[in-house]
Order: structure tokens, then sequence, then C-alpha cells
């Protein structure tokens, strides 16, 4: 949200991502810092990470929000599935695997059904582009949590994702204008990494205790919410269309919980 808003979407995306480690490193001296075995897949999941902020801004700035973020969040789950199949050897049931893909494509018609989706293919290919991203850095980072504590793997991570991003941050945007964004942005920016963070670490000790296909999909619940958010206070516009999706998204989060409990 902070990014699509965001004056430079670049340099706020980058500057969320660089916070976090800046500000919290000192707590590798409680959790330890992640082994030798950990280090190839951090190696990876910071490159991927900062692909995906690449992709994300790319995202936004050819698409309304309404429609990158459910696009890229519903193609995501459908992917992480198969990939963790291949992968990771995850098989779900027949009922999981059907309330994954009615989450995937609830959510994917969410943005897909907003207003302006034309003359935005542009920003779709980004969107998907996220997605595939998403999908793998899931994989990746569900490898990672189960070698490391999660608080060291997310601080490492960030750490080097935010190295990656800042030569060309530095060559894009230059010193004075990054300084210009964060003076203009500290506390949202600030915040938002915080908040940000907390978030992930949940999605990661998930990642610790159950199937990645599981936790990819059940976090496409925020998308949902969003949508009712955006029509009960924000007064937006629901269509059928957009009721609809996010009808099928809660039906099909509701079967995937049910699979899991069985």
């Amino acid at each position: 949200m902070l990014v699509k808003r965001g004056g430079d979407k670049l340099v706020t995306a980058w500057t969320l991502d660089l916070v976090t480690p800046v500000l919290l490193w000192p707590l590798l001296f409680v959790t330890g810092v992640p082994g030798p075995d950990v280090w190839p897949v951090i190696a990876v999941s910071g490159v991927v990470h900062a692909a995906s902020t690449l992709a994300l801004v790319g995202a936004y700035e050819r698409a309304d929000l309404s429609v990158a973020y459910p696009v890229a969040r519903g193609l995501a789950p459908v992917l992480v599935a198969l990939g963790a199949g291949a992968v990771l050897g995850e098989r779900l049931s027949l009922p999981a695997m059907s309330g994954v893909l009615a989450v995937s494509v609830g959510v994917a018609w969410l943005g897909l059904s907003a207003r302006r989706v034309g003359g935005s293919l542009a920003g779709l290919a980004w969107a998907a582009t996220m997605a595939t991203l998403i999908a793998t850095y899931s994989i990746v980072d569900k490898i990672g949590v189960t070698r490391a504590h999660p608080v060291a793997f997310a601080i490492v991570f960030m750490a080097w994702d935010s190295a990656l991003l800042t030569p060309y941050v530095l060559l894009r945007r230059g010193t004075r204008r990054i300084w210009e964004v964060f003076q203009g942005e500290w506390l949202p920016i600030i915040a938002s990494s915080i908040m940000g963070l907390v978030g992930y670490l949940l999605i990661l000790v998930a990642l610790r205790l159950t199937e990645v296909s599981y936790v990819a999909t059940l976090r496409e619940i925020s998308v949902v919410l969003a949508a009712i958010v955006g029509w009960r206070v924000l007064k937006e516009p629901v269509g059928l269309l957009r009721v609809a999706a996010a009808a099928l998204a809660a039906a099909g989060l509701v079967t995937l919980s049910l699979a899991h409990g069985r």
C-alpha cells in the first residue's frame, strides 16, 4: 500500500526492505546467526525477494493497486502448490487442491473485475511475474526456516535483499533523491517496515509448522478482507462480479481449512 502511494515507488520499496535489518540486527545475538547450511538458501531467497521488489514496483507503476495486487496474489497459490509438489514432495488432497484453485481464481478475479483493467497489460504482465517470484521465495523460505530461527533468517535475507538492490537504486535515483523520500516518509516507512516484518515472521513460523501450499493460500485472506474493508469503510463501488469473486475465494479458504483439519 505504501509503495503504491509513495511519490517514488522504487525508493520506498527499497527503504522498506532496508529498515528491518538496520534496526533489528542486534537480535542476532539472541537468535544466533544462521549456520553454513542455510547461507545458500539465504542467497537464493535474497535474490528472489529483490527481484520481486522490482516486479512489485513495475506492476504498481503500470496498473492500479486494485488490479495488480489481487492478480499477483491470486496466481501465487497455484504456482506454490505446483512448485512445492515438484521441489518439496508436498501432495495435496483433492479437496485441498480444489480450495487452492477456488482461492486463486477468486482473488485474481477481484483484480481483473476492477475498474480500469483495460490498457494495463504491461501491469498485468508484471503482476504475473511478481506471482511467480512470490511462489519461488515461498518455497525457498520454507526450506530456510526448517534450518534456521525465523527471526535470524528474516533479518539476514532482508539485509542481503537490500544489499542487492542498493547499487541499482543509487544508480537510478542517487543519494539526494533517496534522502528526500526518506525525509518525507520516514515515519510511515519505519512503521510499515516493522508491521511487515511481524506479518512475515508469522508466515515463516507457519511455514515451519505445515505445508507451504496451505500457508501461501490461506494468507490470501488478506485480499478478501481488503475488498470487504474497501466496500464497507471506503465505500468503494462493488459490482456483482467482485462479490462473486470474493465469495469464491472465501469458499475456497473454508474448503482448504476443512481439508487441512482432516
